[in-house]
């Protein structure tokens, strides 16, 4: 029986290279905007939810 309730290493790894991705992505809209201090702060205050609201933010405003 497997128990999907355990948290191994590579789910650690995944989740931690998800974030990363995120963190490239959002990062990279914020220099192409020219954004202020205010996004980059959120990105700090905000580890998960700052990164997708620039992303998805921008894909909205297109």
């Amino acid at each position: 029986m497997i128990n999907t309730l355990i948290i191994t290493p590579y789910n650690i790894l995944f989740a931690a290279l998800a974030v990363m991705v995120l963190y490239v992505f959002a990062i990279s809209i914020l220099f192409k905007n020219k954004s202020g201090i205010l996004s980059y702060l959120a990105l700090i205050i905000f580890p998960i939810f700052g990164p997708l609201g620039i992303i998805f933010g921008n894909y909205c405003k297109k």
